[in-house]
């Protein structure tokens, strides 16, 4: 598809990109009502559906890029497309979808920080025996261990949790709501998986107008995937989140970005050093300025969480989010 668009005139690559954002808006608030009304149904906290159901398929551009530039040994693309989306959905997605209002986080959203902290770490710490040699690399058996951890998370997301000891934490789903549904069980997930081949194919159309148009200025391959194919594969988060969190489930939107930055370490990264041939090279900036940009990130999540007993976060630290991201961003153009 790349191929297709080098060649177009920018005025047409212009309007694919406005039609794919239309379509990509669409289909992604269409995608959180369903995964919204299946919640009801099943008597699962949003929190959950979002933390897997929707947080998976809105991370399905991001594997399908990744899955891409493997295949074409352009592993920084994946690299950076991977790392820049856990950063886009921390800073960026998160910090718009907090002023819109108070998010309460659940403790099965504090375990997935938790999670992508430890994931981040496990990345520094392998790579950093590595500074004296002439490259650093990823190797397979970490991203091995990374596609094991991930279905023994989503076993435990998907256990009945227990009540929650506030109602801030979850919307409480009663029988009556159930019963007011209009649609199955089995025909809501089928629009669900449809709404998200939808989002996956508009979001591939934006990213790849927007590399063309990255391309055609000269900007370079790390910058593009870090920040541009990151913003792009990252759409799909963007507005099924802020959705959330406009209607009010704030912790929906909060465990689809937590959920999805999860996947694309786990999954995404994960299946990427997995199966890469030959092994992700990394480059020194990734380790000097990438991944400990998205720990302290992450860390300030924790913080955020934990600093008031209320457990949510609040306009105040999303302005700051906001603050981190845009850091993150004149550091990859100008640094």
């Amino acid at each position: 598809m790349h191929e297709f668009f080098v060649n177009l005139p920018f005025l047409i690559i212009l309007i694919s990109f406005l039609a794919a954002l239309w379509l990509l808006s669409k289909s992604a608030d269409y995608l959180t009502e369903n995964a919204i009304e299946l919640s009801e149904i099943l008597g699962v906290p949003e929190m959950i559906i979002g933390a897997t159901i929707v947080s998976i398929g809105t991370t399905l551009p991001e594997f399908s890029t990744s899955l891409v530039a493997i295949a074409n040994h352009a592993t920084e693309l994946a690299l950076g497309n991977s790392l820049g989306s856990v950063m886009t959905n921390g800073g960026l997605i998160l910090g718009i979808s907090s002023l819109y209002g108070s998010i309460p986080v659940s403790k099965k959203s504090r375990l997935a920080v938790w999670s992508i902290i430890g994931g981040m770490l496990m990345i520094v710490l392998v790579l950093l025996p590595q500074l004296s040699a002439k490259s650093l690399i990823l190797p397979s058996w970490l991203g091995i261990g990374f596609l094991i951890f991930l279905p023994l998370y989503l076993f435990r997301s998907f256990r009945t949790p227990k009540a929650p000891a506030s109602p801030n934490l979850t919307v409480e789903k009663t029988p009556s709501s159930a019963k007011r549904s209009k649609h199955s069980t089995s025909q809501l997930i089928i629009k669900i998986l449809v709404a998200a081949l939808i989002v996956t194919f508009s979001s591939t159309i934006l990213v790849q107008t927007v590399q063309v148009t990255a391309e055609r200025f000269n900007v370079s391959a790390t910058i593009i995937s870090a920040t541009i194919v990151a913003l792009g594969t990252s759409l799909p988060e963007l507005s099924t989140s802020v959705s959330a969190a406009r209607k009010g489930y704030g912790s929906l939107a909060f465990g689809n970005l937590m959920g999805a930055s999860l996947m694309n370490v786990f999954l995404v990264l994960g299946t990427a050093m997995a199966f890469s041939k030959p092994a992700i090279t990394v480059p020194l900036q990734f380790l000097e300025f990438h991944l400990p940009l998205i720990l302290i990130t992450f860390a300030y999540i924790i913080i955020a969480i934990y600093n008031t007993k209320k457990f949510e976060l609040t306009k105040k630290e999303g302005i700051l989010f906001l603050f981190i991201y845009l850091v993150y961003l004149l550091i990859n153009i100008f640094g």
